[in-house]
């Protein structure tokens, strides 16, 4: 927090209208808590425009929840690409430790985004209502839970998509080039390392119609969005996307922005 805050008293100072903050998730976490904090400690909160890389995603901690989202309003991002996968929403509303008695963690977000308590856990020794396991997700402001699919979240649901076909490739390659031996037992001569043959090869179009694949370097062909970020007093924010970086598109259209519909922070026009 000290380091945080020696570089956050150099940019406030600084007469630069535009700053870069390069990080990732926890990175905005740390921003809000020295914004917030500094308006009680008689410190500068000069206004700017961030502008941040793909590698940030908004997320609060529980005792942030309450915080005003001002400090993001006009920010600019760049973002994976997504888009929104059908059923996406509605697999979230079907979502509680209920259905998924097996999975430990959905009882500690549970915990953490409703503020309760399920009976017999750890609570610290804090005082919490009792969870119910009911609760809904999409009643919790989007600063807590974002009820849409964020870039991080297309990119996982893709990799899975990617793997799981890379696996039944890998296996079908198998059954081909091995017959039944001893009593019909089909002998698996891949090696786990070796699906990366099939993976670095697979194209598909996942279920939104978007061809995923990969360049000769291994990487994701993808692209970013670019988005503005607009906030509201009721704790709700938009993302709203005024361009993209498009490696598919042609050389002059590679990188698009919409000036006109960018909403920037109150103290810029431009």
């Amino acid at each position: 927090m000290e380091r945080g805050m020696n570089l956050y008293n150099i940019a406030m100072k600084s007469t630069a209208n535009v700053l870069v903050v390069h990080g990732e998730i926890q990175s905005m976490m740390i921003l809000r808590m020295l914004l917030y904090f500094s308006r009680f400690n008689n410190r500068l909160v000069t206004e700017k425009v961030w502008v941040m890389t793909a590698q940030m995603e908004f997320t609060s901690l529980a005792f942030q929840r309450n915080w005003d989202l001002d400090f993001i309003h006009g920010a600019v991002s760049f973002a994976v690409h997504s888009r929104e996968v059908l059923g996406f929403q509605n697999f979230l509303q079907r979502r509680n430790p209920h259905v998924e008695k097996e999975d430990g963690f959905i009882k500690d977000l549970w915990e953490d985004v409703f503020n309760c308590s399920f009976l017999g856990s750890d609570s610290n020794g804090v005082a919490k209502k009792i969870c119910s396991g009911e609760e809904k997700l999409e009643t919790l402001p989007g600063s807590v839970f974002e009820m849409t699919m964020t870039g991080h979240s297309y990119s996982v649901y893709n990799a899975v998509y990617a793997v799981a076909l890379s696996v039944h490739a890998m296996r079908s390659s198998t059954s081909r080039q091995n017959s039944p031996t001893g009593g019909g037992i089909l002998k698996l001569q891949q090696q786990p390392w070796q699906l990366y043959h099939f993976l670095k090869s697979i194209v598909f179009n996942n279920s939104v119609g978007e061809e995923v694949s990969f360049d000769q370097n291994g990487e994701l062909v993808a692209g970013f969005d670019i988005i503005n970020w607009v906030t509201f007093p009721n704790q709700s924010f938009r993302r709203v996307r005024v361009g993209r970086v498009d490696p598919k598109a042609p050389p002059d259209s590679i990188f698009t922005i919409s000036e006109d519909a960018i909403e920037w922070p109150s103290g810029f026009n431009q």
